[in-house]
């Protein structure tokens, strides 16, 4: 696991409580997150895109990976431990945007 893998990231200020959250510093406005998940993400200047809620049911779920995979710059991650979300972030690709990778990911390297 890479050393940058371990630091600390900063989240921007409005963003939910919760997994989901969007990296401070780092939204350019594509609105592509929102467009993915019109119901858990918001905008406000100047901060960028946030989750302005946590994802709640399986659908929003979806959304929520949905809007991690289409973020233009990667600005969105996923803080938790759920194996299944973490699973299904490692089987697009996006593991590295996973702030605690499982033991089972880090078995797999």
């Amino acid at each position: 696991m890479s050393v940058a893998s371990h630091r600390k990231r900063e989240r921007t200020p409005p963003n939910a409580d919760g997994d989901f959250y969007v990296e401070e510093g780092t939204c350019l406005a594509c609105m592509a997150p929102e467009h993915e998940a019109p119901e858990l993400m918001g905008f406000e200047e100047p901060h960028g895109c946030f989750f302005r809620r946590q994802p709640e049911t399986p659908l929003e779920i979806d959304h929520a990976l949905n809007a991690i995979h289409f973020s233009c710059v990667q600005a969105l991650r996923y803080a938790g431990n759920d194996e299944t979300i973490i699973h299904r972030l490692r089987a697009r690709g996006y593991e590295h945007l996973c702030d605690a990778v499982s033991d089972e990911a880090k078995s797999n390297k």
